[in-house]
């Protein structure tokens, strides 16, 4: 796509002063009224002529209105969830500035290294507006929790799409999204597609059969666990299994005390790949010495060398697949999975995974 030059040159002069303008933002409520309505979170993917050839738009997550002169070459990804989705779409190569911390993401330095290289503009709590608007990309790519920046990127010419994938609707949606601000939809229907039909094949592998009680624990502590409006809790779901804390309040990771746990009496209990504990801490841990899970072993941990397959991230499914072959052995063997968990990376991300990484 061709870049708008004064687009490029305006937001290098004003860069300098983003200190000032962010101050500001900061006093604001949500993106500007030309971005359109708020109230939709799902977003929509359809391109509009808008009577020019080659202008893509489309609502995203936050319900705003977004338009691009064609199909984004050069994209800033504030979030890793999004990098994630350029590196599984094909578009890596078209990052060229991402979250800070990228040195800590597996799967980075196994299939696109180069993004190391990358200016690092951000984190989840606040935007480097200065190195994002240097950078003057076709597209920068924020999480919701980001949006106040929008409004002072966008006066520089620089179109924002807020993302919310917090849930399989959002994940989907905001693969979509980003399939069609790069112009990739095809690949991105692909992603989609897979993840869908390894839904309906966990349910049908898993149709008929027990299912078992499951605790998934948070990250910071094991006595936090996932409630019902969690992606996790999907997961479970998703696995043929029956979350013990669904009936818990709240969106994020809720404290439970040990009293809570002994009472939910799960016969699994699982801990996420960035757990600060580990196993063993759980089995020596004498308040819990009497929990079913505990009493018989069943405490497993997702692996923690590739990706965070507990959230909502694009190979979040295998997420599910794992947790199936864990509850589900008889019908979903784990060799399989190892086997299908690397198809999915050779296919999507371009690399051959190396198969001792995918431990239970």
């Amino acid at each position: 796509m061709k870049i708008n030059f004064q687009r490029r040159l305006l937001a290098l002069a004003i860069a300098a002063v983003m200190t000032l303008s962010l101050a500001a933002c900061g006093q604001k409520n949500g993106p500007a009224a030309s971005s359109g309505s708020q109230g939709a979170a799902a977003g929509s993917a359809e391109v509009q002529s808008g009577g020019q050839e080659g202008i893509v738009a489309f609502t995203d997550q936050a319900g705003r209105q977004v338009e691009l002169e064609g199909p984004a070459q050069t994209v800033v990804s504030c979030y890793y969830v999004t990098t994630y989705a350029a590196i599984a779409l094909g578009v890596a190569d078209r990052v060229v500035g991402l979250e800070k911390k990228a040195d800590t993401r597996p799967i980075y330095h196994m299939a696109a290294s180069a993004l190391l290289e990358k200016p690092q503009v951000g984190t989840m709590k606040e935007l480097d507006v200065e190195a994002v608007a240097a950078l003057a990309p076709d597209l920068v790519v924020m999480p919701k929790k980001l949006m106040d920046y929008a409004d002072t990127l966008e006066e520089l010419g620089l179109p924002v799409m807020v993302v919310e994938p917090e849930t399989h609707e959002g994940l989907v949606t905001m693969l979509e999204l980003l399939g069609q601000a790069c112009g990739v939809e095809d690949r991105a229907a692909q992603l989609t597609n897979y993840y869908e039909e390894q839904l309906d094949r966990m349910a049908q592998l898993t149709e008929g059969t027990e299912r078992p009680l499951v605790y998934l624990a948070g990250n910071s502590s094991y006595l936090t666990a996932a409630p019902d409006a969690m992606y996790q809790s999907s997961l479970i779901e998703g696995a043929g299994g029956t979350n013990v804390a669904a009936g818990l309040e709240g969106d994020y990771w809720a404290e439970v005390s040990y009293e809570s746990v002994l009472a939910m009496a799960p016969e699994v209990v699982i801990i996420p790949a960035g757990a600060e504990y580990t196993v063993e801490d759980i089995l020596g841990d004498p308040q819990l010495a009497s929990l079913p899970a505990v009493q018989s072993g069943a405490v497993y941990a997702m692996p923690s060398g590739i990706e965070e397959w507990d959230s909502p991230i694009p190979s979040g499914i295998l997420g599910t697949m794992w947790l199936t072959s864990v509850l589900h052995e008889d019908v979903y063997p784990f060799a399989d999975f190892v086997a299908d968990a690397q198809d999915f990376y050779q296919t999507f991300y371009g690399f051959q995974l190396d198969g001792s990484l995918i431990t239970k």
